[in-house]
């Protein structure tokens, strides 16, 4: 049960909120390069620079996906504790900008709190109990927080520039209101 103010995600297959799930079949392109979901662009950044990069990028399934994780074990990036929360957060923001669907159910959940409710996962998930740190939750508030900003200027801008337009001036707005109306067109 959910407490109100509160959207509980984690399978894949969980109507409507899945989606929101690192393992969800939706592409996204980073960097200039396609993957066939933020969870291989996720795992290639983990083994960026190894012969596993490439090979988890073209991986069909996450069973395969997973194959080559445990054949690679122990060869990932040195510096991945300090920077896998920040390649999260990219891919996460590089999916819902990308995907529709994906972005309009994020913003619908306004200011909720956003919970990966799992038992097996104690750092992006909530441990089942709360325990955990959520961090798939704590990225999708952020990622919503910034996409809301950036809506929120992009309106601002396009008023100031239809505002400052010559074709939206009040002189320009006096003529046409003065000129007479003919049927002709251009």
């Amino acid at each position: 049960m959910s407490r109100p103010g509160v959207i509980k995600f984690h399978e894949v297959n969980d109507v409507p909120y899945g989606v929101f799930s690192i393992l969800s079949p939706h592409s996204i392109v980073a960097r200039h390069e396609a993957y066939p979901s933020a969870y291989h662009y996720f795992l290639c950044q983990k083994f960026k620079g190894t012969e596993y990069e490439q090979t988890i990028r073209q991986a069909g399934s996450l069973w395969e996906i997973d194959r080559y994780v445990r054949r690679a074990e122990g060869l990932h990036r040195s510096d991945w504790d300090g920077v896998k929360i920040e390649v999260m957060l990219l891919a996460v923001y590089y999916k819902v900008k990308q995907n529709p669907e994906i972005h309009a159910l994020l913003l619908s959940t306004g200011g909720k709190v956003i919970v990966n409710h799992t038992s097996s996962d104690h750092f992006w998930g909530d441990g089942g109990d709360g325990s955990g740190k959520n961090m798939m939750g704590v990225i999708l508030m952020a990622v919503r927080k910034r996409i809301t900003f950036e809506e929120k200027l992009r309106k601002k801008t396009e008023a100031q520039k239809s505002a400052h337009s010559p074709i939206s001036s009040p002189a320009i707005s006096s003529a046409r209101k003065a000129r007479p109306h003919t049927q002709e067109t251009w």
